[in-house]
C-alpha cells in the first residue's frame, strides 16, 4: 500500500508494540534521527526521586543515560583555558539512586579541549577532549559502561565537541562530525571506518542526524546554507539541496519519517531567520516549507508523535507545525523566551505528545524555565531551576526525567506511566492505539485509506502493517 504517513506510523507502531522498548538518552537529541521523541511517557508532575547536590559544576552538560547509568560531565575547573587534568570529570551515576558508580579523568594533552560525552549504546560509552569549536582534535575514549575502564582508544583524533553530537548506525558504530570533517568509527577496536571532509557554517553545532543510510549535515552553499546528504556506509557526500540564505548559524538539522529533514536557519538575521523542513526523495532535497523564526542558536527541537515539529515563533511562542505543510497546529499562549542573554530552545516529546521544553542560555547563566505542554500547548506543569545550561531535559527509558543544573542532578518521575502506555493505566495496549488514532482525527495520517475518516478500516491497514 501507498500513503505518504506509512513511514511515520511505523515508527509509532514500533513505539506502541512493546512496553519493554527503549528510550534511553544515548546522545544528543535522543536518537540517531535527533529529533527528541522518545518512545516512553514522561512524569505527569514534578515529583522528585531524588538530586545530587554535592557534585556543583561551573557549566551543566547534557546528561546521557542507558539503561541504569547517567553519564555526565562534572566541570570544576574554568573552560576557557582549558587548565588539565581533573578540570573535567566523567561521572556514573545510578538512575535510581543517583549514587555514584565509578569517575573517569578522560587524559590530557596540551591543546586539549573539556571532556566531552559523545554517547553511550549498549555496554560502552564515548568521551574525548575533542572541541572548542572543532579547533582541538583529540582521541575517542571508549570506555566499559559497568566500570568505566578503557576499552580502546582511537588511532585518529576527532574534533567533535559538546554542542556538535553523534549518531550510532544499527551495528554500533559512532560517527563524529565537526565543522570540517567528519569520520566513523568501528564500535569493536575505535579503527576508522571512512573519512570525509564537509563545510559547516560556523566552527561548532555541526553535528549529524542519520535516517537509514542517509547523514544530514548543513554545510555552506553560495548566499548561505544548504543540508547535504552523506552514505553512512561509505561517507560519500551525494547531494545537497537549496540555498537558505543567510551565513553563521548555530545549529544543527534533524530528521522524521518519510525522508523528512529540518533545519532552524537563525542568526539573528531579521527576515532571513527561518525555520526549514525539506523531503529528501532519493536523489534530490526539496523544499517543503519554510516560516519565520525566533533567532536560537544552540537550539535542540523536536517531532511529535502525530507528525508535528516544534520551534519559535518571532514573538517567542513555543509552536507546533504539521511536517508536511507547515501549517500551525499549536502554541503556547506566552512566550517561552529566557529573561537572561538568548533563548536557547532545548527540547523533548514523550509518547502522549507532551512537549519537554527547557528555554535555557546555550552557555550558560540564569534560571533556566523547564516547562511541560500538552499536544495543545497548554503548560500542565514547569520547574525552575538556576544554571541549566545544556542540562537537559532527557526522558530515559522508564519515563524518568533527568536535568543537570550547575548545583545539582536531578531525577523526576511518576511511575504509573511506562513506554507506550499512554493513557497510564499501568498497561500497552489498544485502549493507547485508540487513543493516538483518535487523537490524530479524520483526515489526518491516520486515515490510511483516504476516506475522510478514522475507523475501523484504517485499523486493519494498521493492524496489517503491524503484522
Amino acid at each position: 500500500m501507498s500513503h505518504p504517513r506509512v513511514g511515520f506510523l511505523l515508527v509509532v507502531i514500533a513505539l506502541l508494540s512493546s512496553a519493554t522498548a527503549q528510550a534511553d538518552w544515548p546522545h544528543l537529541g535522543g536518537n540517531s534521527m535527533v529529533n527528541g521523541l522518545v518512545p516512553s511517557t514522561g512524569p505527569q508532575s514534578a515529583a522528585l526521586v531524588w538530586q545530587r547536590t554535592n557534585i556543583q559544576t561551573l557549566i551543566s552538560w547534557s546528561p546521557t543515560v542507558s539503561g541504569d547509568r547517567i553519564f555526565w560531565v562534572r566541570q570544576t575547573q574554568a573552560s576557557n583555558p582549558v587548565t588539565g587534568p581533573g578540570d573535567s570529570v566523567v561521572y556514573c551515576l545510578s538512575l535510581a539512586t543517583g549514587a555514584t558508580l565509578w569517575t573517569f579523568d578522560c587524559p590530557f594533552q596540551a591543546g586539549d579541549w573539556t571532556t566531552v560525552v559523545y554517547g553511550a549504546r549498549g555496554d560502552r560509552v564515548y568521551v574525548g577532549r575533542g572541541g572548542n569549536g572543532s579547533a582541538s582534535a583529540a582521541p575517542v575514549y571508549c570506555l566499559d559502561a559497568a566500570n568505566g575502564s578503557v576499552v580502546w582508544t582511537s588511532d585518529a583524533e576527532v574534533s567533535t565537541g559538546s554542542y556538535d553530537g553523534i549518531v550510532f548506525l544499527e551495528n554500533g558504530d559512532p560517527i563524529f562530525a565537526g565543522n570540517t570533517e567528519m569520520r566513523r568509527l568501528r564500535a569493536n577496536d575505535g579503527t576508522t571506518v571512512w573519512f570525509t571532509t564537509r563545510t559547516c557554517s560556523v566552527s561548532g553545532n555541526c553535528g549529524p542526524a542519520r535516517d537509514g543510510d542517509a547523514i544530514y549535515l548543513d554545510e555552506v552553499g553560495s548566499g548561505g546554507q544548504r543540508i547535504s546528504r552523506f552514505s553512512a556506509t561509505t561517507g560519500q557526500r551525494l547531494y545537497s539541496g537549496p540555498v537558505m540564505p543567510g551565513f553563521l548559524c548555530q545549529n544543527s538539522p534533524f530528521c522524521a519519517p518519510g525522508g523528512l529533514v529540518f533545519y532552524l536557519r537563525t542568526s539573528n538575521s531579521g527576515s532571513l531567520d527561518q525555520m526549514y523542513a525539506f523531503r529528501d526523495t532519493g536523489s534530490a532535497i526539496e523544499l517543503l516549507w519554510n516560516v519565520p523564526a525566533g533567532h536560537e542558536p544552540f537550539a535542540r527541537h523536536a517531532i511529535t508523535p502525530d507528525g508535528g515539529v516544534t520551534m519559535m515563533s518571532l514573538e517567542g511562542k513555543l509552536q507546533i507545525r504539521d511536517q508536511i505543510t507547515g501549517a500551525l497546529r499549536a502554541e503556547s499562549a506566552g512566550s517561552i523566551r529566557a529573561s537572561h542573554g538568548f533563548t536557547s530552545s532545548l527540547t523533548v516529546v514523550d509518547a502522549q505528545g507532551r512537549v519537554f521544553h527547557n528555554n535555557s542560555h546555550g552557555a550558560g547563566g540564569g534560571t533556566a524555565d523547564i516547562r511541560v505542554f500538552n499536544p495543545a500547548m497548554q503548560q500542565q506543569w514547569s520547574l525552575a531551576i538556576a544554571g541549566v545550561s545544556q542540562g537537559g531535559p532527557v526522558l530515559t527509558a522508564n519515563g524518568s526525567l533527568v536535568v543537570s543544573s550547575t548545583g545539582s542532578v536531578r531525577r523526576y518521575w511518576t511511575p504509573s506511566c511506562s513506554t507506550g502506555d499512554l493513557n497510564c493505566d499501568g498497561a500497552v495496549n489498544g485502549s493507547d492505539l485508540s487513543l493516538l488514532l483518535a487523537a490524530w482525527g479524520a483526515g489526518g495520517p491516520s486515515d490510511l485509506n483516504g476516506d475522510g475518516v478514522v475507523s475501523g478500516a484504517d485499523l486493519t491497514i494498521l493492524l496489517g502493517l503491524w503484522g
